[in-house]
């Protein structure tokens, strides 16, 4: 009996292993071909983030958060992910949609607390709908909105975002608007998301770094933020760089082991303007955190039990608001042709939008920022995700041949495919 109990015992090591084998040489087979691209493009260092709808199941880091010091990624680093952040804002704005505090058609001025008003168009309201989905006929135009988000970031208090958007503002210019009837083309705009974090201030009586902290991050386990003064562990934030004349140059979040250049919070004003916090691309977070983000995607709003937003806001959010039909917007050479509410909806048109070559049901978000890209998108009918980062290359970032993305996204994205097809 004891033999035969051996034998038995031995036999299910030897079939353990047999699978075992297996899994951990496709693991390594994607690392060492994620380390490939991380050489062929000079990174500074990065990470890539596999999950389901349950868990996360690979995280590859590597290189340096911080290269005077040495510092290396890892799981826990924290990285500004750029327009990412543009998700996060609208899933707060969704929860007050659906706590009925405010209406997706209703007219903004109404939260803003004046009129708010395309100078083409002076009869059509805009509304957060056409704000979410970047069809509100704004633009980020040089001189008026990035000068105004400057002031935003360095004055104390800000400008009250009047000031830009009411045609009796100081600062307001006719060059911020597209002649076009809003609702009717898209443009994708950062403004947008700073009216719409200044609107969730207004509407929820609660500063927008506080409320996504309390309602979405806190919630999810997640010790990111909007502001950076609540990064517990500031070496943690990774540095973004560029290599111009062929020298590395930290370009944003140079916070290693010096104090930290603090916002400022002092007279703030709640619901005057939110910019202060980047709600269009300040959220600082990792990759494994971000991944829980986007988890919420994949279970109706669901994380642990926990429903964080409603399967009713999460079906509105991934629901077409503007597709592409040939004119009636600007596809940034055909990456954008089909959007949600804060979610880009992937067509998976040829040449343009494609993630995967096979034809599924991708959505989620992109960034790019002070030499950072980023990715995040979840594959809804095969219930798993990515998250890409980098925080900088060597080597400029150039279009793919064969993707409105850029070559070095396309080639991450060819080679998490292949693994998800191993599986």
């Amino acid at each position: 009996m004891k033999r035969k109990a051996i034998s038995k015992l031995i036999i299910q090591i030897i079939i353990c292993t047999f699978f075992l084998i297996p899994n951990n040489t496709m693991s390594q087979t994607f690392e060492k071909s994620i380390l490939k691209v991380n050489e062929k493009y000079d990174l500074v260092g990065g990470t890539v983030v596999l999950f389901d709808k349950n868990k996360i199941n690979n995280i590859t880091n590597w290189g340096n958060s911080n290269l005077e010091f040495n510092t290396p990624i890892t799981d826990n680093t924290v990285f500004r992910v750029a327009s990412i952040s543009k998700t996060i804002t609208a899933l707060a704005f969704m929860q007050l949609v659906e706590q009925k505090k405010i209406q997706l058609d209703e007219d903004v001025s109404k939260s803003l607390g004046f009129e708010f008003r395309n100078p083409y168009a002076k009869d059509i309201p805009i509304t957060p709908r056409m704000l979410l989905s970047h069809t509100s006929g704004l633009q980020d135009d040089v001189e008026a909105y990035d000068k105004f988000l400057n002031m935003s970031y360095e004055e104390n208090p800000s400008p009250n975002i009047s000031k830009l958007l009411s045609k009796n503002g100081e600062y307001f210019s006719k060059s911020i608007f597209l002649n076009k009837k809003p609702g009717s083309y898209f443009n994708y705009s950062n403004l947008n998301y700073g009216i719409i974090g200044t609107v969730i201030e207004n509407i929820s009586g609660i500063r927008f770094d506080e409320y996504c902290r309390k309602y979405i991050l806190m919630p999810l386990d997640i010790e990111g933020s909007f502001n950076v003064n609540d990064i517990k562990d500031i070496n943690q934030i990774a540095s973004l760089y560029r290599k111009p004349d062929g020298l590395w140059k930290v370009q944003f979040d140079n916070f290693i082991n010096s104090d930290r250049s603090k916002i400022v919070l002092k007279d703030y004003e709640i619901g005057k303007n939110a910019l202060k916090f980047a709600p269009q691309g300040g959220l600082r977070i990792s990759g494994k955190d971000l991944a829980k983000i986007f988890m919420l995607f994949l279970n109706d709003g669901l994380y642990k039990n926990q429903q964080i937003i409603s399967k009713n806001a999460i079906k509105a959010m991934t629901t077409s608001q503007w597709k592409f039909d040939g004119t009636n917007g600007n596809t940034n050479n055909g990456l954008f042709r089909n959007w949600g509410l804060g979610i880009h909806l992937i067509t998976n048109t040829k040449d343009n939008d494609d993630i995967y070559s096979d034809n599924v049901s991708m959505l989620g978000h992109s960034g790019e920022a002070y030499g950072l890209v980023c990715d995040a998108f979840v594959d809804v009918i095969n219930g798993n995700g990515f998250i890409f980062i980098t925080n900088g290359s060597g080597k400029e970032y150039t279009n793919s041949d064969c993707s409105s993305f850029y070559a070095i996204e396309k080639e991450i994205f060819e080679i998490i495919e292949k693994q998800y097809q191993k599986k």
